[in-house]
Order: structure tokens, then C-alpha cells, then sequence
């Protein structure tokens, strides 16, 4: 409740850091994974875009994956245990102003989270001894903050930590006013 009431305040005080109408494209990769094991197959990377719906208010999606791998010696060689993480969610996100020419801001995340694995095993092996693939999913909720500086009008970095296809990802921001 504090949180709002302060968001409110700081609102009618502050300039708008996105305008009604503007569109932010955002290419990222992530740097701090959950859960990952083993050898990064594909880094984290993710795809996310917003769209301001009033001045400082956006909503948005995002898109991300990757996969590593490891491998397991076991009795008669060795097993190598591929893994791969997928998110898709809708963002929303309220922009303030922190840092002088940094649009900051901190959001929401509703999204599908889907993880899956999937077991080589090795040549000669006892095909009742690999161990089954397995498959989950479930309902994505997070929390995310960030920061976008732009170096010209429309091109810029971004950095977000928070919950998504990292805890930390850095990217490149393309803006369309």
C-alpha cells in the first residue's frame, strides 16, 4: 500500500519518461539463470516489448529461452541430460524517473513457464536403466526492475533484473515514437 500511495506521488511530480503511443523493442540476454545445470547449450535470450498505453504506463509481452547440458557417468558409460526453459508473459510497467536521461522503471510479470529435459544415452547402454525425459510447466509470476539509456533517439541498452528468462538481462532498446 505504501508502495502505491508513494507511485502516486512521485507521479504527479516527475516527468514522463515514455509518452502515450511509444513502442520500446527489447533484445536481450541473460546473465544469472534459475536452476540451469551444466554446459549453457543456448545462452538465456529473450524478446520483450512494451507499449505505452499513457505516459508512463506501458504493457507488453515477452518471449525467452534457452537450454543447457550435462552428462552424468553412470555404470556402462556416460548419460548426457539435455535441458531447455521457455517463458511467455505480458508485462506491465510503470516508468519514474531515477536517473537523469535513464527511462527507470519496475513491473509485473504474468506468463507460462515450460521447462523440459531429455536423456542420450550412451552406445551399449541397458535401455531399462535411461532414466525417463521429464516435462513441467506452470503459471509465471514476477517482479521486475530496470533501466533503458538511449544513445541516440531511437537506439539504446537496457538493463532488467527480476524474474524472466534470467535474473539479469542486458540488451540492446529500439524505440518508435
Amino acid at each position: 500500500m505504501h508502495v502505491l500511495l508513494a507511485m502516486l506521488v512521485l507521479h504527479n511530480v516527475s516527468q514522463a519518461q515514455v509518452d502515450e503511443g511509444q513502442i520500446d523493442l527489447n533484445l536481450g540476454i541473460g546473465f544469472v539463470t534459475f536452476g540451469a545445470t551444466g554446459d549453457v547449450g543456448f545462452p538465456p535470450f529473450s524478446i520483450s516489448g512494451d507499449y505505452a498505453i499513457k505516459d508512463n504506463i506501458t504493457v507488453g509481452a515477452l518471449v525467452g529461452y534457452y537450454s543447457s547440458s550435462e552428462e552424468i557417468p553412470s555404470f556402462g558409460g556416460t548419460y548426457t541430460f539435455n535441458y531447455t526453459y521457455t517463458i511467455f508473459g505480458v508485462r506491465g510497467t510503470y516508468h519514474l524517473e531515477l536517473i537523469d536521461n535513464v527511462d527507470t522503471y519496475g513491473g509485473l510479470l504474468l506468463g507460462y513457464n515450460a521447462a523440459s529435459s531429455s536423456v542420450e544415452a550412451p552406445d551399449g547402454a541397458n535401455p531399462n536403466f535411461t532414466p525417463p525425459a521429464a516435462e513441467v510447466g506452470g503459471v509465471a509470476l514476477g517482479a521486475f526492475i530496470g533501466g533503458r539509456y538511449h544513445f541516440t533517439d531511437n537506439l539504446g541498452a537496457f538493463l532488467e533484473l527480476g524474474y524472466g528468462i534470467s535474473a539479469l538481462n542486458l540488451g540492446l532498446t529500439y524505440k518508435i515514437d
